[in-house]
């Protein structure tokens, strides 16, 4: 009977130990389908927290750049009120100033044979640029020996007169010759002298024609060159730099031809037209500013310097002088320019360079720095542009840092936010 107690007993042992078992699997089971759970249920609430971001970035409200990323990418300003006043704009163009450009020609009709300077090259005052041949050097030639051939026949001629005069004068005091004779011979001498002062007279002038005129040796010095010693050379009346070039070898040219024109573009004028309603605005010596087209932002400073003496008969306008000065070697003559001239009373203005504008989904904004690796985009209204800028009319506020290089980065990142968010 006690054998059989202690079996049953240890039977109710092994039973409870299995329960047990059993239970705690179970458990086991329960708690790791509820981390299951949990994991897939934090895995969905950080996925609607990112798509939530994307939204609210699309919608303007910020983007993060990190400051390393920054660097070289992204430049800003501090919006400040500015007194300007309105600009009035005036297209035209880049000319040469009448005074300070050399039209090269010729006196002759001629061919040239060789060309020494090219377009753009600088020239100094005396340089020759060219050289040619020409019919017209015979032909001086042949009357500038003329000239000191017959220089030498009145040479002799006036000493004649002179030693018949003497002979005279010597025989009237002697009483061998008359009053009469004796008048004659001076009056011989004193013709001679006066053909020998035309003769020396026409030898000056066929000289300078051919030396000063032609540019030709009248008399040939022992080391000339022989190939250009009869080519009339073309050189330049002043410095600068060759802007217009008309010739080659073999080219015939006149004297209504321009062959080279020299000018220096340190110097330039810009030609405005203005309309007659707004001449009264204007007055010489008030300030200007050239920019060229393109949105290229440079301007040049400048002068008015003369208002015009008639309009147009046809577009009813009137060309403004204004005087240029610079040194970048940017300005051209002819290329199209416009002018902006201040006009007006003075405004404030919140004034921006055009890059820092985009445009997002149609509208304008501005992307306004909110720390230093976070921004937010600012819709705003754009007003008129001024002095190379645009006016900022709403959306913003003095004292707000404003991103002006890299704004388009930064529409990037937008954009891009907002397509991960839908």
């Amino acid at each position: 009977m006690r054998l059989c107690a202690e079996q049953q007993k240890w039977k109710w042992y092994v039973i409870a130990m299995l329960v047990l078992s059993v239970l705690a699997a179970i458990a086991g089971f329960a708690s790791g389908c509820h981390s299951a759970a949990a994991s897939e249920s934090n895995a969905r609430a950080n996925a609607s927290s990112q798509i939530a971001a994307s939204k609210s970035a699309s919608d303007g409200a910020e983007i993060v750049l990190p400051v390393a990323e920054q660097r070289g990418a992204i430049a800003t300003t501090t919006l400040a009120v500015q007194q300007e006043s309105d600009l009035l704009q005036s297209p035209g163009k880049i000319v040469l100033p009448d005074n300070e450009s050399w039209h090269v020609g010729v006196l002759t009709t001629g061919r040239i044979e060789r060309v020494y300077a090219n377009l753009g090259d600088y020239v100094h005052k005396g340089a020759v640029l060219a050289r040619m041949h020409s019919h017209a050097i015979h032909e001086a030639q042949a009357a500038y020996a003329m000239a000191v051939a017959e220089k030498s026949r009145l040479q002799s001629a006036e000493s004649l007169a002179q030693v018949n005069f003497d002979r005279m004068q010597r025989l009237y005091a002697l009483r061998a010759a008359s009053v009469e004779q004796t008048e004659q011979a001076r009056q011989e001498l004193v013709n001679a002298k006066t053909a020998l002062e035309n003769g020396q007279t026409d030898v000056v002038r066929s000289r300078t024609h051919l030396e000063e005129n032609l540019g030709i040796f009248a008399d040939l010095p022992a080391n000339a060159n022989d190939e250009t010693a009869e080519l009339i050379p073309i050189v330049a009346p002043a410095s600068g730099y060759v802007l217009q070039k008309n010739a080659t070898p073999g080219t015939t040219v006149a004297p209504v031809t321009d062959i080279f024109v020299l000018g220096d573009p340190k110097h330039l004028w810009m030609l405005a037209s203005v309309g007659q309603e707004q001449l009264s605005q204007l007055k010489v010596g008030q300030s200007a500013w050239v920019t060229l087209p393109g949105g290229t932002g440079q301007r040049f400073a400048g002068r008015i310097s003369n208002l015009g003496q008639e309009f147009d008969p046809t577009t009813r306008r009137l060309q403004v002088r204004i005087d240029i000065e610079h040194s970048g070697g940017i300005l051209r003559p002819e290329m199209l320019a416009t002018a902006e001239i201040a006009v007006g009373e003075t405004r404030p203005l919140i004034l921006i360079t055009p890059e820092a504008v985009q445009q997002v989904n149609g509208q304008d904004v501005v992307f306004v720095r909110q720390a230093a690796d976070r921004f937010t985009p600012r819709p705003v209204r754009v007003g008129s542009s001024l002095n190379g800028k645009v006016a900022l009319a709403e959306g913003v506020r003095p004292g707000e840092e404003v991103v002006t290089q890299g704004s388009f980065l930064l529409k990037s990142q937008l954009l891009k936010a907002s397509m991960q968010g839908d």
